[in-house]
């Protein structure tokens, strides 16, 4: 028997004596919390059939106060009073299946998380690394597969004892200390029964999992996910050196999210990585995001601003990146260039607004009417004048509307008038009309993301910003 699948038995049943060496705590307790994943997606199940018999889409779950639902797709989401989330697809068999992204969506949105959950949380607190592990017991056996692809059931024994593991009461002293021994998870050990063995148990546990998290940082396949939580068990310079390798391997996705890490963090030691990789980046191959990401870093240390400057207008030029339709990253750019180097945004922020890439015209004019400039207000304008469809103004017109003024509402109303919203034939709703229905709530989300950020560099932009001749 797999040593994880025998240390949760022997938890289970008292009195079991686990044979063999225990088994890693992180892989043990995430499969607990996946048995009881499967106890509450039975119970959604039930939710479903007793009291969702209504057609509505969302609304309030009829008997149990503070309970919302939404129906999407084959799917159905619930959402407790206190912020929980549970989500399943209907697979045909009453909530077994599980989806590993549904399954970290509800662990992460738990206010107050039991212990199981809990120790899973405190080895693996990302969605990445949860999802990453998952991937691990999937090879090691202890989860199936489906013919569907990335959803999957737990071994049988678990998922027949599902409501065994959903019903354990941890407020017990005793018995967290015996689930602690059986699963290895000596930290936890030593918190319920101290002494100076088990210091050193958990000691040698710390160092483990130290190791474990450096071994995913080595495997390209698994090294994004890693960086998170290794940085809560290196000290600052370890990490910056083991960000910095993983930046000079490479200008992609992990790279980028190392920098982020690091960027977030300015009292960490400089990391020369970032500049390296930025003198490498190449437009013709390499995607926007980790070159963002470092010319960010730069530009807020104040360091190789002209290096980091023109990397951003190289990148912002790019009409359309590999596998997009236009450049994903040209509002991140454009603002960028903004907040460091003004001279050189305006041109990158009217592409922007005119972007055919939504989520591009949707970052650029909710960061303009954050800034609620005289300046924003012209270039918001402009940007209305030269779209052509309901779906290229979509962000523009939601943008002018939000900031309300006069000149402002006259001039969405004169181009509601004067344009024609294509709708589907037949049933169904077509592309533009499902983002028209969607416009303003996007905006107002991408709006209060912006907040923050528009309050800061508003003093030092200048409102006539767009009339500036700059020397």
């Amino acid at each position: 028997m797999h040593p994880v699948l025998a240390a949760v038995r022997a938890a289970l049943t008292a009195g079991l004596v686990s044979a063999g060496p225990p088994p890693d705590p992180w892989h043990a307790w995430l499969l607990v919390a996946l048995a009881r994943q499967v106890d509450r997606q039975r119970w959604l199940v039930r939710v479903q059939r007793e009291r969702l018999r209504q057609t509505s889409r969302r609304g309030d779950v009829p008997g149990m106060p503070g309970w919302t639902f939404f129906f999407h797709g084959i799917g159905l989401c619930l959402t407790a009073p206190d912020g929980e989330t549970i989500d399943v697809d209907d697979h045909g068999d009453n909530g077994l299946t599980i989806d590993p992204f549904f399954f970290t969506q509800r662990i992460l949105s738990l206010p107050h998380p039991a212990l199981p959950e809990r120790r899973l949380l405190a080895f693996l607190p990302t969605e990445d690394a949860m999802v990453a592990a998952i991937r691990e017991l999937t090879r090691e056996g202890l989860l199936v597969l489906s013919e569907r692809g990335h959803v999957f059931r737990v071994a049988p024994e678990i998922e027949e004892n599902a409501w065994a593991f959903a019903s354990i009461d941890f407020s017990d002293a005793s018995l967290r200390a015996r689930w602690a021994e059986h699963l290895g998870d000596h930290e936890l050990l030593a918190l319920e029964r101290p002494s100076a063995a088990a210091q050193a148990r958990a000691a040698a546990q710390r160092e483990a999992y130290k190791r474990y998290l450096l071994a995913g940082i080595a495997c390209e396949a698994t090294a994004r996910a890693f960086i998170d939580p290794l940085e809560a068990v290196l000290e600052p310079v370890e990490f910056v050196d083991v960000c910095a390798g993983l930046i000079d391997a490479s200008v992609g996705t992990t790279a980028g999210h190392a920098i982020e890490l690091l960027d977030a963090s300015p009292d960490y030691p400089v990391c020369p990585a970032v500049s390296r990789l930025l003198a490498r980046a190449d437009p013709a191959l390499h995607h926007p995001y980790a070159v963002q990401a470092a010319a960010r870093y730069l530009l807020r240390r104040g360091i190789e601003r002209d290096r980091a400057v023109q990397a951003v207008l190289a990148f912002a030029r790019v009409e359309v990146v590999a596998g997009y339709r236009g450049n994903p990253f040209l509002g991140e750019l454009a603002l960028l260039l903004l907040e460091h180097a003004p001279p050189h945004a305006l041109a990158a922020l009217r592409r922007g607004l005119r972007s055919s890439t939504p989520v591009v015209q949707t970052h650029v004019a909710a960061a303009l009417a954050a800034l609620g400039q005289a300046w924003c207000v012209r270039e918001l304008l402009l940007a209305l004048d030269d779209a052509a469809t309901f779906e290229a103004s979509a962000s523009v017109r939601a943008a002018l509307s939000w900031i309300g003024s006069d000149e402002a509402r006259a001039a969405v109303t004169y181009w509601t008038q004067t344009h024609v919203l294509r709708v589907a034939e037949g049933p169904g709703y077509g592309w533009e009309e499902i983002q028209e229905a969607g416009a303003d709530e996007s905006l107002a989300y991408e709006i209060d993301q912006h907040r923050a950020w528009a309050d800061a560099i508003r003093p030092a932009i200048d409102p006539d910003f767009d009339r500036v001749v700059w020397g």
